[in-house]
């Protein structure tokens, strides 16, 4: 194997010869004129100080009704006031079946102890309260125990 060098590139090499390529020309057309020169100075806005027009309101007068709080009520008779006939009373309670009671017979009856599932409706301590007012016999308060 040889080594051949490549072939010289046709046209003048020595660029004294006068080269191959025109002279690059560099035509302005526009002058752009030299940014603006700036000061040191910092120039600070004015603060203005607007002050809004009075304005005269007349005094609201606002009727508050009092919110009476209840006792919590549990499971015992409780004295309170009556929301609906509005006299001082001392509730009186009835157990009542509810969610624990029929929950309890559900779980019992489920798992196969058909004797037993009947027990929750004769324990009073499974059973929701209701109390109501002994004058007006309306219902004030329901405690549910589940």
């Amino acid at each position: 194997m040889e080594l051949n060098p490549p072939p010289p590139y046709p046209g003048p090499t020595d660029p004294s010869q006068g080269g191959v390529y025109p002279p690059v020309t560099v035509v302005q057309d526009n002058v752009y004129p030299a940014p603006p020169k700036y000061s040191a100075a910092v120039v600070q806005p004015e603060i203005m100080v607007v002050q809004p027009p009075a304005i005269q309101t007349q005094p609201t007068v606002m009727m508050v009704n009092p919110v009476v709080v209840q006792p919590g009520l549990t499971d015992i008779p409780t004295p309170m006031k009556c929301t609906y006939c509005q006299q001082q009373i001392v509730t009186t309670t009835q157990h009542v079946n509810g969610l624990l009671v029929w929950g309890s017979f559900g779980v019992l009856l489920i798992f196969g102890i058909w004797p037993c599932c009947l027990i929750p409706f004769c324990v009073d301590s499974c059973k929701d309260v209701q109390h109501s007012c002994p004058s007006c016999k309306n219902v004030l308060h329901i405690y549910r125990r589940m």
